[in-house]
């Protein structure tokens, strides 16, 4: 997976300002593999969630997020800078798909927030089936992760990572198989909150 340089700069510069603003600690670091690919799985409470899971690895965190984040000329050309792509919701969004496959294969690691929407008193644990879709086609390790909400200014924030969600005994891609991968993905989402 090529590096990004412009991701990398950005992130070294936001690193002080998040910790001003928004201190967090984070646990289970060890647990995000330091190559090969994975997808990082986690709850989504606040807008700098995205922050505080990039900023948790070295490596280069390649996100998906929702179509509408692209409509701006500006941000539309930062976000594809850092490696950002968009998805369609409400659909199955193949270009998206093909990308996802395409940023495992070669080893790169994929951030995905699968509830769809942010949930700033972590009060819903219900997860869009697609991220289950990817992990059982794609075989790589799903890092969970959870950010406890919500979210302080100036407070003492938690981010916790856990250990890969076993997926390997679920061979088949039908709806009994991604409900089962979806049950697990939820697990060990809110197992980390501590």
């Amino acid at each position: 997976m090529k590096e990004n340089r412009f991701y990398y700069t950005c992130r070294a510069l936001v690193i002080p300002l998040l910790r001003f603003l928004f201190p967090f600690r984070v646990a289970g670091v060890e647990n995000i593999p330091s190559d090969g690919p994975a997808i990082l799985c986690s709850n989504h409470v606040h807008m700098v969630d995205p922050l505080f899971v990039a900023t948790s690895t070295r490596r280069y965190v390649r996100y998906i997020s929702k179509r509408e984040l692209f409509g701006n000329r500006f941000l539309g050309w930062f976000f594809q800078r850092l490696g950002m792509f968009p998805v369609a919701r409400g659909g199955t969004d193949m270009s998206a798909m093909r990308t996802m496959m395409s940023i495992l294969k070669e080893g790169g690691v994929l951030g995905i927030f699968p509830q769809g929407h942010r949930y700033p008193h972590d009060d819903n644990r219900t997860l869009e089936s697609g991220v289950a879709v990817i992990a059982l086609r794609a075989r790589v390790p799903v890092i969970p992760i959870h950010v406890r909400g919500p979210v302080r200014l100036f407070r003492m924030n938690e981010i916790r990572i856990g250990e890969p969600v076993a997926l390997d005994d679920l061979k088949r891609i039908d709806a009994p198989t991604l409900a089962e991968a979806d049950s697990r993905l939820i697990d060990a989402i809110w197992a980390q909150e501590g």
